[in-house]
């Protein structure tokens, strides 16, 4: 987050065009995949004032395990502490600015590797050679800890915000575990840790539609899951885009399909699923970096995070009953279909770094969104709502 609020460099009215009330709808100025400057207007419009997701409890089980991830240029620790709590803490030491520790573990203390500060893993300070071994009287030990950033837990996923004064998360996503029940997402498990890796294109361009599956994807994904437009529902129950829920539904050709060699998914289906569930795929984005597709064998759940203008990080994991994860035929068939999906994903990361490359261009335009788009007509709301909210506080500054 940048350190005090900002206009946004792209005056606001030039929004009016991408926010969809009824007319003509076109898409977002380039310069907003691309500007340094707004690029800092959105961390504060967006990252700084609503909840996101940086992963999944159950990744760090046991007391002192933790990751470390970072959202924008700032370093943040996952840490379970010994009551059993996970807290979201800042990576970066109080003493000199060292960052703490790097990539995923376990640790009984925080302890910086420049000069041996160390926290406990609820981030306060306990020990600082120099200071607390010689009874400075001006230094008080219980003045300084880790930052702490405000972290809640929704069916098993960790969010946190910068916002203080924002409604707890369980306000906005309430609907949306009830709606999502059957699927058990809290009870769910990945076989492999959550790894983000870094990709060169604005986080926005990770948005999701699926105008574009029958023509990018029509030699892959199509030949495995056939989908004429008819069959993708964009009025789904799930979408409250004042909440920054946005979703669609794929109507599946039979039970229990999936985008597999097989036309059928490979692992067993999930117990306690409707046969409506067991027919569809279920594209649900919580705004603004996560991304979970409901199926009848597991959920899928993609999260991204900014890095830059033209910079993010990006992860996604399979996410599968423990019954399932058991299963001596697994690995084998959760090989088969990353194997079967690997063409799909070359696709998309052709098409996002394209994208970006293309929005860099003098001939960059504002293209405008069809009837068929109604996902990014309403990313779009959201977003330009968030941008009108951050410039009225810098207006009121």
């Amino acid at each position: 987050m940048t350190k005090k609020t900002i206009k946004s460099p792209i005056p606001i009215s030039e929004f009016d065009s991408s926010y969809s009330d009824g007319g003509p709808v076109y898409s977002l100025p380039p310069e907003c995949f691309t500007g340094e400057d707004f690029y800092n207007f959105e961390l504060n419009a967006v990252w700084g004032h609503e909840w996101f997701c940086v992963g999944r409890a159950n990744e760090i089980p046991k007391a002192g395990d933790y990751y470390t991830i970072d959202v924008g240029d700032d370093p943040l620790i996952i840490i379970r502490d010994r009551s059993g709590s996970v807290n979201v803490v800042s990576n970066v030491c109080q003493h000199r600015g060292m960052l703490i520790v790097e990539g995923r573990g376990n640790t009984r203390r925080l302890r910086c590797p420049l000069h041996a500060w160390v926290y406990s893993t609820s981030g306060e300070l306990t020990s600082a050679p120099g200071l607390t071994d010689k009874n400075e009287e001006d230094f008080n030990i219980k003045d300084v800890c880790l930052p702490k950033i405000r972290t809640e837990i929704w069916e098993g996923f960790i969010f946190i915000t910068y916002d203080e004064n924002l409604p707890p998360l369980s306000d906005r996503l309430a609907n949306l575990g009830e709606q999502l029940a059957n699927y058990k997402i809290s009870e769910l498990r990945s076989s492999e840790p959550l790894k983000m890796e870094a990709f060169d294109w604005n986080w926005k361009i990770f948005n999701d539609e699926c105008y574009h599956c029958s023509y990018l994807h029509g030699g892959s994904w199509g030949e495995m899951f056939p989908l004429p437009q008819c069959n993708v529902d964009e009025t789904v129950k799930f979408n409250d885009v004042d909440k920054g829920l946005v979703a669609y539904n794929l109507i599946s050709p039979h039970k229990d399909a999936a985008p597999t060699h097989t036309g059928s998914i490979l692992q067993p289906p999930m117990t306690g699923l409707t046969d409506q569930e067991r027919e569809q795929l279920s594209y649900i984005t919580v705004a603004p970096n996560m991304f979970m597709v409901a199926m009848p064998d597991k959920v899928k759940y993609f999260i991204w995070l900014p890095k830059g203008p033209t910079e993010s990080w990006y992860g996604v994991s399979w996410m599968y009953p423990e019954s399932t994860l058991k299963l001596d035929t697994y690995q084998k068939n959760f090989q088969q279909e990353h194997d079967d999906l690997w063409q799909v994903m070359e696709e998309d990361l052709f098409a996002w770094k394209a994208m970006q490359k293309g929005m860099h261009s003098k001939h960059a335009t504002r293209g405008r969104l069809t009837s068929e788009e109604l996902v990014i007509q309403r990313l779009q709301n959201w977003l330009i709502d968030m941008y009108r909210a951050e410039e009225k506080r810098a207006d009121a500054e």
